[in-house]
């Protein structure tokens, strides 16, 4: 039987990941390109964080009073602000910061919205297998998007990308909303949380470390790796795209492989080699460049995409059957306020003080051995639960802050 909100999950998956691969993904490339540093860059994720924030707490409020084909519209207009404003504004330090709280309110709305459709349509048993399934939808349909955003934003002006994405989004947006879309339970049945419901928050999962990690290497992954893959394809926007392309058919392979296997591997085993690969990853990102010869290039950029994958799967199996056992939606709405915060926090510091150093490549390199050392303390998410020989078993040891 297929849950009821199964259609809308993946349809609006498909979408938004299209539109993201067609612009939102090429954002750090395309401040690169604009000749902004990695200190600028680190900044405007500061600020994306702080719209990512200020977003959450609208969302978390919002999503009591509008339906859900109202919540997906509000997702939608704020990506077409984002690139309505990058095609108007002309470019300057201060109008980086105010796309970055643009682009933290977009991120927002739909990660946090296709995070609770996600949530309700998995149990314990599957969610390994689910996870797979969805990453491997998601990758399909942002790669489509990337080709046609590469090709865009390599022959074409910005004018084009923009009418592309606003027709893809306006039409995509009645194939998703045309059934009117229920709620799930895990928007339903929970009031919003407070401030108070964060700061009192704690477990015997290390949740909280974990989620101020994780922002981290999300940003780690998705810009300074994108910047660094960009470098290598000698920043050409088209090129990019088809080495993406390539990897990610890899990457749908690994993905299909494992996401079968998963949830019946011995958890703690299976999550511990992951983080093991996943520092490993960061070792060889900080040796990969476009020095090497072509074979090795390749044969490196395959394996990070392997140990990232990976760690991927197992890191956000675990983080699924963990707000299954414990908080449910309070779980994931927590992970972002700390993620965010985190960030703000850290990428603010790290921002301010590199915005004025020119050697962005040693500071990649610097990034990537520390995050070496920084990943092994995935380690320590959920090791005591999961040092049982069943899960459930460990559900009494949470200690809830309510």
């Amino acid at each position: 039987m297929i849950p009821p909100n199964s259609n809308t999950f993946y349809q609006y998956l498909g979408l938004h990941s299209l539109l993201i691969g067609i612009f939102p993904f090429y954002i750090p490339v395309y401040l690169w390109k604009q000749g902004f540093g990695i200190g600028d860059i680190s900044l405007f994720i500061a600020f994306a964080s702080i719209g990512f924030c200020v977003g959450l707490w609208i969302w978390d409020r919002l999503r009591q009073v509008i339906s859900l084909s109202a919540l997906i519209a509000v997702s939608l207009i704020l990506e077409f602000i984002l690139l309505l404003n990058v095609h108007l504004l002309e470019m300057s330090f201060q109008i980086l910061l105010a796309l970055g709280i643009s682009y933290g309110a977009y991120n927002c709305f739909y990660w946090t919205t296709q995070r609770a459709l996600f949530f309700d349509l998995i149990d314990l048993e599957s969610s390994g297998r689910k996870y797979g399934n969805f990453q491997i939808f998601v990758g399909a349909s942002l790669q489509v998007g990337i080709l046609i955003g590469g090709l865009l934003l390599e022959y074409t002006s910005f004018i084009y990308l923009l009418v592309v994405s606003s027709i893809i989004g306006f039409f995509g947006y009645f194939m998703v909303a045309r059934h009117k879309p229920l709620y799930p339970k895990t928007l339903t049945e929970h009031a919003s949380l407070k401030l108070a419901d964060v700061i009192r928050f704690k477990d015997k999962d290390h949740s909280k470390l974990i989620f101020v990690i994780d922002g981290v290497f999300l940003f780690a992954e998705s810009f300074f790796w994108v910047i660094t893959l960009f470098m290598i394809a000698h920043e050409s926007f088209s090129q990019l795209g088809v080495m993406i392309l390539s990897l990610a058919a890899i990457f749908g392979v690994l993905f299909f492989l494992l996401k079968n296997v998963i949830d019946r591997l011995g958890k703690s085993r299976v999550y511990t080699l992951a983080v093991c690969l996943y520092a490993l990853s960061w070792v060889l990102r900080s040796f990969t460049n476009d020095q090497l010869p072509l074979d090795q290039l390749y044969i490196s950029l395959v394996v990070i995409t392997f140990c990232t994958t990976f760690f991927r799967l197992a890191m956000n199996k675990r983080f699924y059957d963990l707000a299954k056992l414990t908080r449910s939606h309070d779980y994931l709405v927590l992970k972002s306020y700390y993620t965010q915060f985190a960030i703000i926090f850290i990428f603010g510091i790290f921002g301010m003080l590199t915005f004025q150093l020119e050697a962005s490549e040693t500071l990649l390199n610097m990034v990537y051995w520390a995050a070496a050392l920084l990943a092994l303390v995935y380690l320590l998410y959920g090791a005591q639960r999961h040092s049982y020989t069943r899960p459930e078993m460990a559900a009494s040891s949470v200690t809830d802050s309510n």
